[in-house]
C-alpha cells in the first residue's frame, strides 16, 4: 500500500511539474525544491521539508523531487527492458564524495556565485532537460496537431504555440545531462542521488536521526537477498540486515518483495537492528555497513547545517572584486523585471530555466561565455530573439529562488530595467531615406516619438522619463545592425 501510495503520488507530482515548465499550471511546486528555498528564504517550505525527513526519511526524493522521479520511471524501463527487476548491490557508502560536493555548494552559495550549486542541484538540472531538450520538439509536435485540427477540423479551439528556440549550447549540455544521467540510472539505479547530489546528503544527514524508517526483523529475516537486489539506492546490506538510511529514498520497494514479511516501515528504536548471526559468523562480530563514529556523525551533521545557513547569509561582496580582476564577470546584462540588482540576481539565480520556459516572446535565453564563466546558463534578455511584453510578469510570478522578485503587473510596468538608445547613423532614415518609424510605433509607454528634424525627415527622439527598456523598438527595428539599442542599468551605472 505504501509503495502504490508513492507512485502514484510521485507520478502526479511529476506530471504538475512538466506541466509547469509548460505553462499550463501554476508555479508552485517549484517553490517547494528544497535548494530553491533555501536561497529564497522560503522558510515554511524549509521547515516542512526537514520535519517531514526527520519523521520518515527522504521522503521528499521520491515523492517531491522531479528528477529523482525521473530516474525511478528509467529504472523500471530497465527492469521491463531486462523482463526482470535490474538486480543491485549493497555498496558502501561515498561519504568523503557526498560531502566534499556539499562543502562545495555551500561555499558557491555563500560567496554569492551559484554557478556550481546549478550544476549539481536536482531541480535545476531537470528544468534545463526539460526546457532546453524537450521544448523544441514538444511545441513543433504541438503545433503539428494544431494544423491537422485545423485541416479536419478536430478540436477548433487548439491554438499554436510560439516556437522558442533554446541556444545551441545550452541543447548541448541538457543533452548531455539527459545522457548520463538515464545511463547511471539505467546501470546503477538512484547513483545520482545517493553520491552526487547536494540535497540527498543534505536531507541525508537529517535521515540517519529518523523517527521512522524500513528496518529489518532480525527474528523473521533468512538473508535471502530479496530486498537488497530491488534497492535502487544500494542502501540496504541483507547479510547483515543493515539499511543506510541517509540513502533511503523510501521508495519502498523493498517491504513488498521481503517473502518473510520482515521488513517494516517502523519506529526505530536503534540506528540499525543487527540481523541474528549466521552459523559462520561469530557471535560478536559486529555489523558492517554504514557505522558512523561520534566524531564523523558531528561532522557531516555540522556541514549540513552550515550548508543551509551559508545560503540564508550569503554575501556576494566577499568575491566579487577578486573574481572581476580575474575576467570573470563578463560583459553586463539586462536582466529581467523583479531583479533589483545584478548581485541580488546572481546570488540567487541557479539556471532551473522557468522563467526562460514561460516567457511568452523568447526575450530571455540562457547566458552564454560572454557574460562571464561564473554567469553560464543563467538567463539574460537578448532583444534580438523578442522584447519584453508590456502586459507579462510570468517570469516573477514564476522564479522560486528570489532572482526575479514577484511584481504585480502594474508595478512590472513601471519597472525600468534599461533605456533605448538611438544611433542616427544606422536608421533606415539617414541611410536610405526610408521613412520607418517601426520603434515608435511599437513602444507601449510613448516614450518614442517621431520629431521633425532640419531636414525635413522625422527621426526618433527617446523620453528617457517615460522608457522602461523593454527592447521592444529594438526587436522590431529592421536595420542591420540596429539603430535602436537597450543599455541595460548596470551599463548606465558604470
Amino acid at each position: 500500500m505504501l509503495r502504490k501510495g508513492r507512485i502514484i503520488v510521485s507520478l502526479g507530482m511529476l506530471l504538475v511539474m512538466v506541466l509547469t515548465f509548460g505553462g499550463l499550471f501554476v508555479p508552485v511546486l517549484p517553490h517547494w525544491q528544497f535548494l530553491p528555498a533555501i536561497l529564497a528564504e522560503n522558510f515554511l517550505a524549509l521547515a516542512l521539508i526537514l520535519a517531514v525527513t526527520f519523521l520518515f526519511g527522504r521522503v521528499y526524493c521520491s515523492v517531491l523531487c522531479p528528477l529523482g522521479i525521473s530516474q525511478d520511471l528509467v529504472i523500471w524501463l530497465s527492469g521491463r527492458r531486462r523482463k526482470k527487476r535490474r538486480a543491485f548491490a549493497f555498496a558502501r557508502e561515498r561519504r568523503g564524495l557526498r560531502y566534499a560536493v556539499l562543502f562545495l555548494a555551500g561555499l558557491s552559495i555563500l560567496f554569492g556565485y551559484p554557478l556550481f550549486l546549478g550544476l549539481v542541484d536536482p531541480y535545476s538540472i531537470f528544468g534545463r532537460i526539460l526546457n532546453d531538450l524537450f521544448a523544441l520538439p514538444v511545441s513543433y509536435g504541438w503545433n503539428a496537431i494544431v494544423g491537422l485540427s485545423e485541416r479536419y477540423d478536430w478540436l477548433p479551439l487548439l491554438m499554436k504555440t510560439e516556437v522558442q528556440q533554446p541556444s545551441a549550447w545550452a541543447a548541448v549540455l541538457a543533452g548531455i545531462y539527459l545522457i548520463v544521467l538515464v545511463a547511471l540510472s539505467w546501470r546503477h539505479g538512484r547513483a545520482y542521488c545517493h553520491t552526487i547530489c547536494p540535497v540527498g546528503t543534505l536531507l541525508g544527514t537529517v535521515s540517519r536521526f529518523s523517527v521512522f524508517r524500513p528496518v529489518i526483523d532480525a527474528d523473521r529475516c533468512i538473508h535471502c537477498g530479496a530486498c537488497e537486489r530491488t534497492c535502487p539506492s544500494a542502501c540496504i546490506d541483507a547479510k547483515t540486515g543493515v539499511i543506510d538510511s541517509s540513502r533511503c529514498v523510501d521508495c519502498f520497494d523493498c517491504l513488498t518483495l521481503c517473502p518473510k514479511d520482515a521488513l517494516h516501515f517502523s519506529r526505530s528504536h536503534h540506528a540499525q537492528q543487527k540481523v541474528r548471526m549466521t552459523e559462520t559468523e561469530p557471535a560478536d562480530t559486529p555489523p558492517s555497513g554504514p557505522v558512523m563514529t561520534r566524531r564523523e556523525l558531528l561532522g557531516t551533521t555540522a556541514l549540513a547545517i552550515g550548508t543551509v545557513a551559508a545560503g540564508l547569509v550569503r554575501s556576494r561582496s566577499a568575491m566579487s572584486a577578486a573574481v572581476g580582476a580575474w575576467g570573470l564577470e563578463g560583459e553586463a546584462s539586462i536582466l529581467p523585471p523583479g531583479a533589483q540588482s545584478a548581485d541580488s540576481f546572481y546570488t540567487h539565480c541557479t539556471s532551473c530555466h522557468l522563467c526562460v520556459s514561460r516567457c511568452p516572446s523568447g526575450v530571455l535565453l540562457s547566458s552564454g561565455p560572454e557574460n562571464g564563466a561564473l554567469h553560464l546558463l543563467q538567463p539574460h534578455m537578448d532583444f534580438s530573439q523578442g522584447y519584453c511584453v508590456y502586459n507579462c510578469n510570468l517570469c516573477s510570478a514564476a522564479c522560486p529562488t528570489g532572482a526575479i522578485r514577484p511584481l504585480s503587473l502594474a508595478e512590472k510596468q513601471q519597472t525600468k530595467i534599461g533605456l533605448a538608445r538611438y544611433d542616427k547613423q544606422q536608421c533606415l532614415i539617414t541611410r536610405d531615406g526610408i521613412v520607418c518609424g517601426n520603434c515608435a510605433r511599437h513602444c507601449l509607454t510613448q516614450a518614442i516619438t517621431m520629431v521633425e528634424d532640419r531636414d525635413g525627415r522625422s527621426y526618433p527622439v527617446v523620453d528617457d522619463a517615460a522608457c522602461i527598456g523593454c527592447g521592444s523598438c529594438e526587436y522590431h527595428c529592421p536595420a542591420e545592425p540596429s539603430a535602436i539599442h537597450i543599455i541595460g542599468i548596470a551599463e548606465l551605472l558604470r
